[in-house]
């Protein structure tokens, strides 16, 4: 053999050690991936809008590597059959703690509010109801307009209230506008003071967000009018007199006696006499 073959020979044995070394670092590398613990999970397998009672219908378990397990998600088929939806859920999402509540006893609609808030429901009609477009757990802003001064005036009350439910549905499998008489909306005993003051006191009209919009809203209550400020007079006392001399008060000037005069106006062939005082 020649050297140009012995070299070729060479660098297809070092070529060819190369590759095998490479694929035995990847199936090692795949092993280790592979022999990773799994963990079940609970997901949705249809969409479950907000308050529905979910049942076995509606979640399945799938595996996940441990690793890419999220926290609060829930193992097992028996800690979700029979819970409350609190957020609408989409197919294929975790099933997690927070996004579940307990049956309330009678109705699932007290399941579903907050620590410390309270449902209240107001009666609307097609306009104040957003042409019918509100949905179990949209968010509003709630407007206020009531004669002031004899002028109509619009107020922004509360924002970002949470719509619990719409007539006597707090879940909707449809979307698509319905016109209804009342909403139950979520809010704490400060703003439902304030929301049945304003239904008394004037008329109350719904304004839909934005599903992500989370930007604050000034609402009338935070506003503080600018205060008069008093300024209190001092008194200004008397300067003292220099060289501790008492001035002597100011004499009254006499009134000046009154001068009348007589004078003649001739008019004409006329002869006329008047009084001037002076």
């Amino acid at each position: 053999m020649n050297k140009n073959t012995i070299l070729f020979i060479t660098m297809s044995v070092v070529f060819g050690v190369g590759a095998v070394l490479i694929a035995k670092n990847w199936l090692n590398d795949n092993q280790q991936e592979l022999t990773e613990e799994q963990v079940n999970i609970v997901i949705a397998t249809v969409i479950i809008p907000t308050g529905t009672i979910i049942e076995a219908k509606h979640v399945k378990l799938t595996v996940f590597p441990q690793s890419m397990a999220p926290n609060k998600a829930i193992h097992d088929l028996e800690s979700v059959i029979g819970k409350v939806a609190k957020n609408q859920f989409y197919i294929g999402d975790i099933v997690r703690t927070e996004r579940l509540a307990e049956q309330g006893d009678g109705s699932y609609l007290a399941s579903l509010i907050s620590e410390n808030m309270r449902a209240v429901t107001i009666r609307v009609n097609d306009i104040v109801g957003v042409a019918g477009f509100l949905l179990p757990g949209n968010k509003v802003d709630i407007l206020n307009t009531f004669q002031q001064s004899g002028n109509p005036t619009t107020e922004v009350i509360l924002s970002n209230i949470n719509i619990l439910a719409v007539d006597q549905r707090a879940a909707s499998g449809e979307n698509k506008p319905q016109l209804v008489r009342a909403v139950t909306v979520e809010v704490d005993l400060s703003q439902a003071e304030i929301l049945m003051s304003a239904r008394r006191n004037g008329y109350l009209q719904l304004a839909l967000r934005n599903p992500i919009d989370d930007e604050p809203v000034i609402v009338a209550s935070e506003i503080v009018e600018p205060q008069e400020k008093s300024v209190a007079l001092a008194a200004i006392p008397e300067p003292e007199p220099k060289n501790n001399v008492v001035s002597e008060p100011a004499t009254k000037l006499a009134p000046k006696p009154l001068t009348r005069l007589r004078v003649e106006l001739i008019k004409g062939v006329r002869l006329q006499t008047v009084q001037v005082d002076i």
